[in-house]
């Protein structure tokens, strides 16, 4: 799907997705073209909980929480430099 489709599908939702087909453009956006919705909630306290639960049973799946008020995903890229503990 796309933005625009899951908006019109969910409307005034939270929603937990995955990016299915996506990159990254010259100004450090992730430009999702493909998602899919894996789940709507009322509260987007719901959706992290999810969120986090499904991240740490796969951390390589590229997953997001936004609402779908947003007309646009815009989501920023940061570059994270020194050490991660």
């Amino acid at each position: 799907m796309k933005w625009e489709e899951v908006r019109q599908a969910f409307p005034k939702k939270w929603i937990l997705l995955e990016a299915v087909q996506a990159y990254t453009n010259e100004k450090s956006e992730r430009v999702l073209e493909e998602i899919t919705p894996l789940k709507k909630f009322s509260n987007s306290p719901d959706a992290m909980k999810e969120y986090q639960k499904l991240h740490r049973e796969d951390p390589t799946r590229e997953l997001y929480v936004l609402h779908t008020s947003r007309k646009k995903p815009d989501i920023i890229e940061k570059k994270w430099v020194g050490v991660r503990r």
